[in-house]
């Protein structure tokens, strides 16, 4: 469960969320290194933290944000009982009209620009491919663009070992010629995992997603020891910032948040030697969690949620009946799953093969088959299932239909069902074949 989302007043970001440090998984065993002390040598440190890489989110900057606009938003089209298609009205986006101002207007896109140095090709090109995961679950879109002064989000590479992001649309706020995220340890050798972990983090920030170690609800009770040092060594914070920015929880009056997601993406690895008798060890999340994807949708719902559809639709040849069932949400948002099968009516089962044909952009189509009552065992199965991406999918065209006729001869029918363009990422289409003949 999730998420610390950004709902706070202008003041308390300024005076509690100024720079919220997490432990980066370093290039050794973090907790070995926490648990060395150096020698009894004068005047220094008693543990050895050079090698730790951590985030650090910066200060809001001052000032007045723009209201936030919230777009219309298409509701999905209508599939009528008979398989045909009604589209529908267009309604205002209501579930974030009363979030912060901090957020984001569903629908909207984020410029962003990066700066060249001490960067590569191959570096901003991680950046593009992490940063766009949050589209898959969130409706908002990334556009990455040359011009630093004209972009919302300016990412930088100074490599300082520490990485950072300005919370939400804050960013608005920042002066036109400043960073408003940094990526302090990237090379070209850098691990993939790092790369996914710290880029995904940083851009859910931008998201307007806390640190979830300061969740109300969060499970860790700090060695303050341990702490106050570690955070003195790698940032030269005081103790009292320590206390705001990483021991102390953020109020439940304050902040969105369920129960606490040692799993999510906002919750960076800390060793157990950072907590109090060692604790349990964060573990090192590379990926966004269940509940990660969950709250983006929520926060940045992209469509009206529409309830599963149903109707039988009909191919004009020898009284054939199929029945379908569209249901949303139920895949993962970049494709589409197809589902045939073989069915009934009136106690009288279909048999024989069957296909239907799913248009590529390419050109092409890709197929579902199912068949019975062959001579040769193997090839009888009575249900097919297929997922495509839905950006290969040829939208302007229809799905096609086909079964064995007289002498089992294989016929296309002249059927295309122009369901495809009434479908979005994420959807299951179930189609079962339950008569062939009018007898």
């Amino acid at each position: 469960m999730k998420h610390l989302l950004v709902i706070l007043t202008f003041l308390y970001f300024v005076n509690t969320v100024s720079a919220q440090p997490v432990i980066k998984k370093p290039g050794k065993d973090p907790s070995a290194i926490i648990n060395q002390p150096i020698r009894n040598a004068p005047g220094v440190t008693k543990y050895d933290f050079s090698d730790v890489k951590i985030c650090i989110d910066k200060p809001l900057p001052t000032g007045n944000l723009p209201p936030r606009i919230l777009p219309p938003v298409q509701r999905d089209p209508k599939i009528n009982r008979d398989g045909s298609i009604s589209k529908t009205s267009v309604s205002q986006q209501g579930l974030v009209s009363e979030a912060s101002p901090y957020l984001w207007a569903p629908g909207e896109t984020i410029t962003v620009a990066m700066s060249t140095a001490n960067s590569t090709d191959f570096i901003r090109g991680k950046v593009m491919q992490y940063a766009k995961i949050w589209e898959l679950y969130a409706n908002i879109r990334f556009a990455f663009v040359s011009q630093w002064s004209n972009a919302m989000i300016r990412v930088a590479f100074v490599p300082n070992h520490t990485s950072w992001s300005v919370t939400g649309r804050s960013v608005l706020l920042a002066p036109r010629d400043s960073a408003t995220m940094n990526f302090g340890w990237f090379t070209n050798t850098t691990a993939e995992t790092d790369f996914s972990s710290t880029i995904t983090h940083e851009f859910g920030h931008v998201l307007g997603f806390l640190h979830e170690h300061q969740s109300p609800n969060s499970p860790l009770e700090w060695n303050l020891e341990k702490t106050y040092e570690y955070f003195r060594v790698t940032n030269n914070m005081s103790q009292e910032r320590v206390n705001s920015q990483v021991i102390n929880k953020f109020s439940s009056s304050y902040t969105n948040f369920s129960a606490f997601d040692r799993l999510s993406i906002m919750c960076y690895h800390f060793p157990a030697a950072l907590l109090v008798n060692g604790g349990q060890d964060m573990p090192y999340n590379t990926q966004l969690s269940e509940m990660d994807k969950k709250y983006a949708g929520i926060w940045y719902p992209a469509f009206i949620p529409t309830p599963t559809q149903y109707g039988v639709i009909t191919t004009n040849d020898d009284c054939d009946s199929i029945s379908f069932k569209i249901e949303y949400d139920v895949v993962e948002k970049y494709q589409v799953e197809f589902n045939l099968s073989l069915g009934s009516m009136n106690g009288k089962k279909a048999s024989w093969w069957k296909q239907i044909g799913i248009p590529l952009t390419n050109g092409t189509e890709t197929y579902l088959e199912v068949l019975n009552n062959s001579l040769i065992p193997s090839e009888n199965h009575t249900s097919s299932q297929q997922s495509i991406v839905f950006n290969f999918i040829d939208k302007t065209r229809g799905i096609s239909f086909a079964k064995a006729k007289f002498l089992g001869i294989h016929t296309p029918l002249n059927l295309r069902w122009d369901l495809l363009s009434a479908l979005r990422g994420g959807c299951r289409v179930t189609l079962q074949w339950n008569r062939e003949t009018c007898q």
